[in-house]
């Protein structure tokens, strides 16, 4: 594999608890080949700079500046600096658990020229590619490995490995992700991956299942100050208005695909007791069948028959398990 570089981005009112987070990215079980600290030239200086943080730097880590590019300065600025890398991104404000790396390197290996992420959206699109509200796009809560070639929106808090190439070269047009994304990276990145026909994986969640955030670090976080509303979706939009590709890619007729490997899915098959909670069972399946319906039928009846399992009396599953089979026997 190609360099690897971890690159995250602070700001003035986490400066002093950002070495929280990158004391836990420098014990890391994989050690990466450089740690980068992205900080806006305009507001802090090095002489600013808690002791803290600076008595982290060595070969390992290193704090840089550069342009006021707000939350895209957690990846932008390296893909500027090493254009031909692998990066992995984390947020300022959570601790990350030692063996994070580890998964998301262990993942890129199986998974080859795919963004790895351990947390992210189901991004459901109509045939017309028009989506619901941003709040309705599910957070996936799985115990096994989730991918996409399309629909799933990596979370960017909790850490997203980005192969070299899997970003359309557009990544650093700052005028455009300024104008139509303006604080909306997820976003931006999402679609700067599909123009570039990348896919997603999604980690178990018992990868981050330990992150912990760092006391106090919410106030000013951007869900609660820019991102409000459906601002998300409206930036999604604006995107498109610009690259119209990507409008081809959300009225793709399997752009709500969402895949498990066919060996996964017979060890599922065969364990009906993977999950702890029955509810959350049934309603991983299901959801998960609904995806998959209309693109493949015998997927979304396998899957929708192990939602049976834990909710053998579920009315929907019922209905949908009836309606899957009806189809089957009438095609």
């Amino acid at each position: 594999m190609s360099n690897l570089i971890v690159s995250l981005t602070s700001y003035g009112e986490r400066i002093n608890s950002v070495h929280h987070v990158v004391e836990s990215l420098k014990s890391q079980t994989c050690q990466v080949d450089k740690i980068i600290l992205w900080l806006d030239e305009t507001e802090l200086s090095r002489a600013e700079l808690p002791k803290e943080l600076l008595n982290l730097e060595d070969e390992l880590f290193e704090v840089q500046f550069c342009p006021n590019y707000k939350s895209y300065k957690k990846l932008v600025p390296t893909l500027l600096a090493y254009p031909n890398t692998n990066v992995i991104t984390f947020d300022d404000d959570i601790v990350i658990p030692h063996n994070t790396v580890e998964a998301l390197v262990e993942a890129n290996v199986r998974y080859q020229n795919t963004i790895i992420a351990t947390r992210g959206r189901l991004m459901s699109a109509s045939d017309e590619g028009e989506f619901d509200s941003y709040d309705t796009w599910s957070l996936i809560n799985n115990s096994s490995e989730v991918f996409a070639n399309y629909c799933i929106l990596p979370v960017g808090y909790g850490g997203v490995f980005y192969p070299s190439g899997s970003l359309s070269s557009e990544v650093c047009n700052v005028a455009e992700f300024t104008a139509r994304a303006d604080n909306a990276d997820d976003i931006w990145f999402k679609c700067m991956s599909l123009l570039n026909h990348t896919p997603t994986l999604i980690l178990p969640r018992d990868v981050s299942k330990n992150y912990k955030v760092i006391e106090n670090s919410q106030e000013t976080a951007l869900y609660l100050t820019v991102n409000t509303q459906d601002r998300n979706r409206e930036c999604l939009y604006a995107v498109a208005e610009q690259y119209s590709d990507l409008k081809n890619f959300f009225s793709h007729t399997g752009f709500n695909q969402v895949t498990i490997k066919s060996d996964l899915l017979k060890g599922l098959l065969a364990k009906p007791d993977l999950f702890e909670n029955k509810e959350n069972g049934a309603s991983f399946f299901r959801d998960s069948a609904i995806k998959v319906e209309r693109v493949n039928i015998h997927l979304a009846l396998q899957l929708m028959k192990l939602a049976r399992k834990y909710r053998p009396k579920g009315p929907l599953i019922i209905k949908k398990i009836k309606e899957y089979q009806a189809k089957i026997k009438n095609s």
